[in-house]
């Protein structure tokens, strides 16, 4: 639990290697304005179609799929700034690939949600990023619960 650079509640924070991810993303792309981004954390998201939209995605059995991870605190949705990881499953680790902006046009939201991750600009500076997969799940459950 942390508060973010424009939130000042505290809230659930993805830390790597004790970072917070949006202090990450901003130290290696400063001018995207990441900073401040936070969780997609279900309670905040308003939207019950976007609400299903997350969890259906984070529940995926897919070996391989795009995740949103990071949202704007102002807006709580998917229609600001979305941060996503291209999410690869094995048997013992779940790896995030890679980690990008999602392009999504309002044109596309429109829509539908399933077009999120289907326009990314990869942020290539970021590592490929390993978790076990049990520990994974049990610290994601509280943000995606």
């Amino acid at each position: 639990m942390l508060k973010s650079e424009y939130c000042d509640v505290e809230h659930q924070t993805i830390l790597i290697d004790d970072t917070p991810l949006d202090i990450l993303l901003h130290q290696n792309y400063p001018s995207e304005l990441l900073l401040g981004l936070i969780p997609l954390i279900m309670d905040w998201v308003d939207n019950l179609i976007e609400r299903e939209f997350i969890k259906v995605r984070y529940k995926s059995k897919n070996e391989e799929f795009v995740l949103p991870i990071l949202m704007c605190p102002d807006d709580c949705d998917l229609w600001c700034t979305v941060i996503v990881a291209h999410v690869v499953r094995t048997n013992e680790y779940i790896i995030w690939d890679k980690i990008g902006i999602d392009r999504s046009s309002s044109e596309e939201l429109l829509k539908g949600y399933d077009c999120i991750g289907s326009r990314v600009e990869w942020l290539d500076k970021i590592p490929q990023m390993k978790f076990d997969v049990a520990e994974y799940y049990t610290q994601l459950d509280k943000i995606y619960r």
